[in-house]
């Protein structure tokens, strides 16, 4: 069973292929290539413990840059996770390093006035090749962390943040980290992750509550509330929605939402009569809906 922050990895790299700005998608290529990116004369070479980045990268190569990349596997490593090289050759690979420097200075550059989109997009590929976290309600607190050979980039990582990062030397490496439910939230929130946030912060109050009650619940009662609070978090996110401003597609989905908030993402699609992943796609929409209008009433006041 994949781990948390694979799972989230997974979710980056699907979002990377999404109908976004493709100067934002440079972006995030730039933040992919520093974390686990090596240059020399001839092109470069990325390696990824994840096959969907890895895949993700090879599309993204291609797409904004015309480029062939050749994809391969290394085989196991400890712990049995296999490897995955993304190697570009060519003059073409060349220039496109240098497009990606700018790239990431201008997301770096961004941040004089407040930390943006162009700033989010370079996290979300970081975090692709060197973050990691912690699941929700982890016994031992809550912690998110990207990990890296060079101090420059983490501590660009800390800049661009807009969850406060600490940064140290570990086993030689240098760690940009966040710890506690309200920085890791804020950082999954700033790369897109609102469903990770939505469960992320049940989890975290079950987790709390479950420690305060000295661990009394078994584990369907614990299930059952972890849904129920993330169930009520949606509720009010949907209900903050005006149903006229929504697509009609989006507007369905809304509405059979909040008539039916117990219901599982496979229940949805049944009552819907549409697919799981068109259920997840719309929900996820009318989230990322719901955050763009808190930031934008956040601003004007």
């Amino acid at each position: 069973m994949p781990s948390f922050a694979s799972e989230l990895r997974r979710q980056l790299a699907a979002r990377a292929g999404s109908p976004v700005g493709r100067y934002h998608r440079k972006v995030e290529l730039a933040g992919l290539v520093d974390a686990a990116g090596t240059s020399d004369g001839s092109g470069m070479t990325l390696r990824i413990s994840s096959a969907a980045v890895a895949r993700s990268v090879v599309r993204l190569w291609r797409s904004e840059f015309g480029l062939e990349p050749r994809l391969d596997a290394s085989g196991p490593v400890p712990f049995g996770r296999a490897r995955y090289a993304v190697r570009v050759e060519g003059n073409r690979a060349v220039q496109a390093a240098e497009e990606l420097r700018v790239g990431r200075e201008t997301a770096f550059n961004e941040v004089s006035k407040r930390p943006g989109p162009a700033g989010a997009a370079y996290l979300r590929g970081a975090f692709q090749g060197a973050g990691s976290v912690t699941p929700p309600g982890y016994r031992r607190g809550h912690h998110l962390e990207f990990c890296h050979e060079q101090e420059e980039f983490v501590r660009r990582l800390a800049v661009l943040s807009r969850a406060p990062l600490k940064v140290v030397r570990r086993r030689g490496q240098w760690v940009a980290y966040a710890k506690g439910a309200d920085g890791v939230t804020t950082l999954l929130a700033q790369m897109g992750l609102h469903e990770a946030v939505l469960e992320y912060e049940a989890r975290a109050v079950l987790g709390e509550a479950k420690a305060n009650a000295n661990r009394v619940t078994n584990f369907d009662a614990a299930n059952a509330a972890r849904i129920a609070t993330a169930a009520a978090r949606q509720q009010e996110v949907l209900q903050s929605l005006d149903p006229k401003s929504l697509p009609h597609a989006l507007g369905e989905m809304r509405a059979l939402r909040l008539e039916h908030p117990d219901a599982s993402l496979a229940e949805l699609a049944r009552i819907g009569g549409i697919t799981k992943s068109a259920v997840n796609h719309r929900l996820r929409r009318l989230s990322e809906m719901a955050a763009a209008r808190t930031t934008m009433s956040t601003r004007a006041r």
